[in-house]
């Protein structure tokens, strides 16, 4: 199957609605400029801070108040998930995203991954100093990734300049396989996409910009750049997941 397959067409019936109770927030400025309001859906109320709901919906009449129009069947990306807008009931536009299950893409009702995607990618990034911008891709673009990605325990990724639109510049190499590194029949290209399906561990890391290298070594997490590992800041986001690692690496061993 191609990349672009994958995201060619969705399916048309209904959305599917998350079976855990769920949360619907929605706009209340876009009526002003003579556009339908925003529908969103969180179901995971406890994984999801309200702030960040709060940021969707005023991005959405930020866009509206600044003259952008929003219709139903376009897709729109907010950091590197690809969300589609569609009718609702009582004239709302509501945002579908992809479930992270299915090939081809299935969307549904719910905006969950895309704000805790944001959240995790955002802070992996302000995580480092000194500082750097977050380079969101898209989950439609292509990562050249090793055969054994899916079992690797210990991964370099590596990310370069996209070569094209289409490019992540995102690189994954397994570094158990140290002798199959150089050799090009021992990776694959695949999408964001598909690989954050396989590896949602990894989705986390995608944000951060060319250059940068994230090693994942067993219980360390770490960053890498031109003039060695980049530092991270004590109790950020990042030095409080390799704490927590390297606790429950201690409690099996």
């Amino acid at each position: 199957m191609s990349l672009r397959s994958i995201f060619s067409k969705f399916d048309r019936k209904p959305p599917s609605v998350p079976s855990t109770p769920s949360t619907v927030h929605t706009t209340s400025d876009c009526k002003r400029h003579n556009h339908p309001e925003f529908q969103i859906r969180v179901s995971n109320n406890s994984a999801v801070p309200v702030e960040d709901i709060s940021l969707l919906l005023r991005f959405f009449e930020q866009r509206v108040a600044q003259g952008e129009k929003f219709r139903s069947g376009e897709s729109l990306q907010v950091g590197w998930m690809f969300t589609m807008l569609e009718d609702a009931p009582e004239g709302f536009l509501r945002v579908l995203e992809p479930d992270m299950k299915s090939v081809p893409v299935k969307f549904v009702d719910s905006v969950d991954a895309t704000l805790m995607h944001l959240r995790n990618q955002q802070d992996v990034v302000r995580s480092l100093t000194p500082s750097i911008a977050s380079d969101f891709p898209s989950l439609r673009q292509s990562a050249v990734v090793h055969v054994n990605y899916k079992e690797a325990s210990r991964i370099l990724l590596t990310r370069s300049a996209a070569v094209d639109g289409t490019d992540s510049g995102w690189w994954l190499s397994d570094l158990d396989d140290e002798a199959g590194s150089q050799d090009p029949a021992r990776f694959v290209k695949t999408s964001l996409y598909q690989l954050g399906i396989d590896r949602p561990d990894l989705v986390k890391f995608f944000a951060v910009p060319a250059e940068l290298q994230v090693v994942v070594n067993g219980a360390r997490i770490g960053v890498l750049g031109a003039d060695g590992e980049v530092l991270q800041i004590p109790g950020s986001y990042l030095s409080e997941l390799n704490k927590l690692r390297q606790q429950r690496a201690a409690s099996i061993g």
